[in-house]
């Protein structure tokens, strides 16, 4: 059991609440592995409609937690395993939930944090909010996070953020299609209440019709995409040269 995020229902709605802010809400790979299993319990729930993901603190998400290096290189098989495949298990769950899930983006989110924020099917945002994929800083191509980009973020987009590292505003998220509503910050979690209220009105079966319908029709290929990002990843960071 993680204490890196919280869960708690409310009627209809699962709400899972990232809760380190004092390390900027980062998240270990066994909290992956936990929020991966949360994720896909809530979606199946027959009770629940609407899954949001929220945030203690000033950050939303910045990112994967550091670990210490293994004592041995990994190969990329290892890589893969340890590594990639607990962050797309989140991709994934998120996915294949029956439900929709809505981010509610309180302060910066930044890689593994941004990524989350563009597979949610519904995000809003703080006007105070930022978002930035700076992985490549560390010689990490993140083509993990690109995975989940490719069908809501233009290509040009995603390479301006991924090749420059550099963290975008409130107003440029909703340009750019990561969000699709900014609110104020003292406002943001009554706006986001309203969304859930309003969701929680209709008949799971029909909510659950048009999460299949995204899922299939307009984000088509993401079981290959996600496929691929894990071996590319693999394969890069088990072979670059190391002092």
């Amino acid at each position: 059991m993680t204490t890196e995020f919280t869960t708690a229902t409310f009627d209809a709605e699962r709400r899972i609440t990232l809760a380190q802010p004092a390390i900027g809400n980062t998240l270990s790979l066994d909290a992956m592995r936990a929020l991966t299993a949360e994720i896909r319990a809530a979606g199946r729930d027959e009770s629940i409609k609407i899954i949001r993901v929220a945030a203690d603190g000033d950050s939303f998400c910045r990112g994967r937690a550091a670990s210490a290096p293994p004592p041995q290189p990994p190969s990329a098989a290892q890589f893969r395993r340890m590594v990639a495949d607990p962050i797309l298990g989140v991709y994934r769950a998120m996915h294949e939930s029956e439900v929709p899930l809505l981010a509610e983006v309180q302060g910066h989110a930044e890689g593994f944090g941004c990524a989350l924020v563009a597979a949610c099917d519904l995000a809003i945002a703080a006007d105070t909010a930022s978002f930035s994929l700076t992985e490549l800083k560390k010689n990490l191509p993140p083509t993990l996070v690109l995975s989940v980009l490719r069908n809501r973020v233009s290509p040009k987009a995603s390479a301006h953020m991924v090749y420059l590292t550099e963290a975008i505003d409130a107003q440029t998220a909703l340009d750019w299609g990561f969000v699709a509503e900014i609110a104020p910050l003292a406002s943001l979690r009554s706006r986001a209440d309203a969304m859930v209220a309003s969701i929680c009105t209709r008949e799971r079966i029909a909510i659950a019709a048009l999460k299949t319908y995204f899922r299939e029709i307009t984000l088509p290929g993401f079981s290959a995409a996600s496929e691929a990002a894990g071996a590319s990843l693999a394969v890069a960071m088990t072979s670059m040269r190391r002092d």
